[in-house]
C-alpha cells in the first residue's frame, strides 16, 4: 500500500513540473490535458488497489484469527488427550482383545465356508435327485401318452365291436319276429314251443376306459346287457339301449350306476371314475 501512495506522489510531482515548464504555451495545452487526465486515471487506480490491498489485508487478519483459534482448540484437544488418554498397557490390552476377536471371527468364517460348501454339495445333490426324478417323469408321460394312444385305439375296436355286435342283435331280432311269423296259424306238425321262465336280467359288461383321469379330461362307458325291457345309467346319463357306449367328462369324481330291469327284477353295476 505505501508503494502505491508513493508512485501516486512521484505522479503528482512530475504531472506539476511538466505543467509549470508548459504555461503559457497555447500548443501544448492538449497535451497537458491528457496528462491531466493519466494523472486522474493514476490516483483512481493506485485508490482502487489500496482499497484492495485494505481488503486483502482485513481477510489475511480474519483468517489469521481463524487458524489461532483452531490451533488453540487443537492445543486443548491435545491436552485433553494427555491428560485422559490410556497408558501403554491399557492399549497392548486392548490390541490383544481385538486380536482375540479377529481369530474368532475368522474362525466362524471358516465354520460358515464349511457350512457353505456343506449346502452346496446337498445342492447338488438334490439338483441331480431332481434331474433324476424329471426324467423318470418324462418317462411316465411317454408311457402316459403311449397308453392313451393305445386305449384310444381300443376305445375305437370297442366301438367297432359294438356296432357290429348292435347290428348282429338287431338282425337276430329281425330273424326271431320272421320265425314267429311263419309259425302263426300253423299248429299241426309243430311243437310247441317250451315255456321259458323269466329270468332278472343279465348285465355281461360295464366298463370304462379311464378310470383315473384329469380335469376336462374324458372318459367312455361302455355296456352289454341281455333281457332287460329298460337300461339307465345315472347319474348325469338316463336310459340307454341294451348295448351301446357314452363318452362322458365328469368334473369330480363320479360312481357311475347301470340299472337293467324287466319283470322279474333288476340287476345293477357300478363304475367309479376319479377325478385327480
Amino acid at each position: 500500500m505505501k508503494k502505491i501512495l508513493i508512485v501516486a506522489g512521484s505522479a503528482t510531482l512530475v504531472f506539476g513540473l511538466v505543467l509549470a515548464g508548459c504555461k503559457g504555451r497555447a500548443e501544448d495545452q492538449a497535451e497537458i490535458q491528457r496528462l491531466q487526465t493519466e494523472l486522474t486515471n493514476a490516483k483512481t487506480a493506485a485508490q482502487t488497489a489500496a482499497n484492495k490491498a485494505s481488503k486483502e489485508r482485513e481477510e489475511l487478519m480474519a483468517q489469521l484469527k481463524t487458524r489461532t483459534q483452531e490451533r488453540d482448540t487443537l492445543q486443548k484437544q491435545l491436552n485433553d488427550l494427555q491428560g485422559q488418554g490410556a497408558s501403554r498397557e491399557q492399549l497392548q490390552q486392548q490390541v490383544t482383545e481385538l486380536t482375540g476377536e479377529r481369530q474368532q471371527l475368522q474362525k466362524q468364517l471358516a465354520d460358515a465356508t464349511g457350512e457353505q460348501k456343506t449346502l452346496q454339495q446337498k445342492l447338488t445333490e438334490a439338483t441331480n435327485a431332481k434331474d433324476a426324478l424329471q426324467k423318470q417323469v418324462d418317462t411316465l408321460d411317454n408311457s402316459r401318452e403311449t397308453a392313451a394312444a393305445e386305449a384310444k385305439a381300443a376305445q375305437a375296436k370297442v366301438e367297432e365291436l359294438t356296432a357290429k355286435l348292435q347290428t348282429a342283435t338287431e338282425k337276430a331280432g329281425d330273424l326271431e319276429e320272421q320265425l314267429q311269423a311263419a309259425g302263426v296259424g300253423s299248429n299241426e306238425g309243430v311243437d310247441a314251443p317250451a315255456i321259458q321262465a323269466i329270468e332278472s336280467p343279465i348285465i355281461h359288461s360295464f366298463t370304462t376306459t379311464r378310470p383315473q383321469i384329469g380335469p376336462g379330461q374324458k372318459s367312455t362307458l361302455s355296456w352289454w346287457v341281455t333281457g332287460a325291457d329298460s337300461v339307465r345309467i345315472e347319474p348325469y346319463v338316463g336310459p340307454v339301449g341294451v348295448l351301446g357306449s357314452r363318452t362322458i367328462a365328469p368334473t369330480k369324481t363320479t360312481t357311475y350306476t347301470l340299472t337293467a330291469i324287466n319283470e322279474k327284477g333288476q340287476s345293477t353295476v357300478t363304475r367309479r371314475i376319479e377325478v385327480q
